[in-house]
């Protein structure tokens, strides 16, 4: 026992007795020092976790169950990939005390999210908002200059908007509903796929979504993560139905009555269905063609690591070159 631990179980007894000492008795008294002392070994043994995460050598390869040191990439037995399986040292430690770190789906909602504070920090909520859907709806030169859709401006060089388009929203509802729709299906697909093919499925379908809307609705401009989500919709159910087992039939079988669900706000008037499809039919496609769970060769891993790189780098890329173009188009809708 360390002497951080002898020293907070010293404490609490000298505080409870300190207590005692003024009078405090009953069954109340008694079964409050009961939840103390289970509180504070509860807390002690969190740490213990966390020590021992930092300390560990070696971790479990999913394919074989062989230890491996925690250095390897790859399980030498094998070959099968080690890309997600927690080890040790500092990266393990983070993961215990924050659970949620590291999280793709919880990454795309953060960045969503911010994007919604920096407009409302920007330019506002528009004045003329108004009903269910328009609750909070930022003014549509907001959406313009952050990026949303715009054929024209696509035909003229700015082919990012096709990326930033998916994390802009048109309202607080608009935000709420997608974000609730990312964290039901994000974590289907981290935990089966994992994180990597996850940011690749909704990047891909959300630019195939806006490029589906760029070509069947160019004077409309459009925003939100909805088409990448018809994509992740789509890609799970054509996985689970055409090349899984009962039970991925079975999960395909329930979001298909989700699918029902949200093809109800297709009938919204100014809905942009063109980027729906798009992306649900991307989605699809992509089902037929992405495996489950990680490589297992390094080749690969390679690859996957190639195309995840690449599509970070077009997102993060996307983003640089809207705010490098922000000033211009300011200008060019005579607000400069």
């Amino acid at each position: 026992m360390s002497f951080w631990e002898r020293l907070l179980r010293s404490g609490l007894e000298v505080s409870i007795r300190l207590l005692e000492g003024l009078g405090a008795r009953g069954i109340r008294w008694e079964w409050k020092k009961q939840a103390w002392r289970q509180g504070l070994e509860r807390r002690i043994a969190d740490w213990e976790n966390v020590a021992r995460g930092v300390r560990v050598r070696m971790r479990m390869c999913p394919s074989c169950r062989q230890l491996v040191d925690r250095s390897q990439a790859t399980c030498p037995a094998c070959g099968g990939s080690l890309r997600g399986v927690p080890g040790g040292g500092v990266g393990r430690a983070l993961r215990l005390l924050l659970p949620g770190a590291g999280n793709v789906t919880m990454l795309l909602i953060t960045v969503n999210v911010i994007m919604s504070l920096l407009m409302y920090a920007t330019w506002g909520a528009s004045p003329g908002s108004s009903g269910f859907l328009g609750l909070l709806a930022p003014p549509w030169q907001a959406l313009f200059l952050f990026g949303g859709k715009w054929t024209e401006w696509i035909l003229h060089g700015q082919v990012w908007r096709l990326v930033t388009a998916n994390y802009l929203h048109g309202g607080i509802i608009h935000l709420l509903f997608n974000c609730y729709a990312l964290v039901s299906l994000g974590p289907l697909i981290e935990e089966s796929f994992g994180g990597r093919k996850l940011f690749l499925i909704y990047s891909v379908t959300g630019v195939a979504a806006f490029a589906t809307s760029a070509l069947f609705r160019p004077e409309t401009l459009s925003i939100g993560a909805s088409g990448a989500l018809f994509g992740i919709l789509g890609f799970a159910i054509v996985f689970g139905r055409f090349r899984s087992g009962p039970s991925g039939r079975a999960i395909a079988a329930q979001l298909m009555r989700y699918l029902i669900f949200m093809a109800l706000f297709l009938l919204i008037p100014g809905i942009d269905n063109a980027a729906h499809i798009g992306g649900l039919v991307s989605g699809a496609a992509l089902g037929l063609l992405v495996d489950a769970g990680e490589p297992r060769t390094p080749a690969g891993n390679l690859a996957l690591n190639i195309l995840t790189t690449a599509a970070v780098l077009a997102t993060i890329g996307s983003f640089v070159a809207m705010g490098l173009s922000y000033a211009a188009n300011l200008r060019a809708l005579g607000r400069g």
